[in-house]
């Protein structure tokens, strides 16, 4: 029991914290532009859930392999990024082999689900933080919903900001950072950070 209360208190505490993160730099993405619409908005949710939850797993796999090298912190990123790397060449490939009408109509939703702020800190996140490889599981599912929370944050933000007569200097991305800011600001209230004095 005490087990699966530790897990949900991670996965929660990825939910939130990591959410305030993430969402800060959310446009500054490319995933400012997003031509999926509602429902690809879904898929590129899960397609993102899933790229963090793996990549989690296997760099806390990882982690005691690239913990006996010497001076490891500085190879880390670069581990990182070839994770990825290879991950992206076996899903494209193996999606290509069985599914290709439907790989064809999805690649940039792949592409951009693999590379992104969130999957890389998904990785380093969990490595930085000592996790288990179940824990590590955990978080990268928490971090993938978190971003997809975002993600349908933003998404709201610029339908409601469609309808409201906003001054032509700030429609578009002037608007759309004001309305981020804000919703990270509460989201770091929210969690108890305070601002600096």
């Amino acid at each position: 029991m005490g087990t699966l209360v530790n897990i949900f208190t991670l996965l929660l505490t990825a939910l939130v914290l990591e959410n305030a993160v993430f969402s800060r730099a959310l446009d500054i993405t490319s995933l400012l532009v997003l031509p999926f619409g509602k429902r690809g908005l879904r898929l590129f949710g899960m397609i993102l859930t899933g790229t963090t939850t793996i990549a989690s797993l296997i760099a806390g796999l990882l982690n005691p392999l690239l913990g006996r090298w010497e001076n490891v912190q500085y190879l880390r990123p670069v581990v990182y990024i070839v994770i990825l790397t290879l991950l992206y060449g076996c899903v494209c490939f193996l999606l290509n082999w069985r599914k290709r009408d439907w790989f064809s109509g999805h690649h940039s939703m792949i592409t951009m689900a693999f590379f992104n702020c969130a999957a890389y800190g998904a990785m380093a996140l969990t490595v930085y933080s000592g996790f288990s490889w179940l824990e590590s599981a955990v978080s990268g599912l928490g971090i993938g919903l978190s971003f997809l929370l975002a993600l349908f944050v933003l998404e709201q933000g610029r339908r409601c900001m469609s309808i409201c007569n906003i001054p032509k200097a700030f429609r578009g991305l002037p608007s759309e950072l004001v309305y981020v800011g804000l919703i990270s600001l509460s989201l770091y209230g929210l969690v108890g950070h305070q601002l600096a004095a």
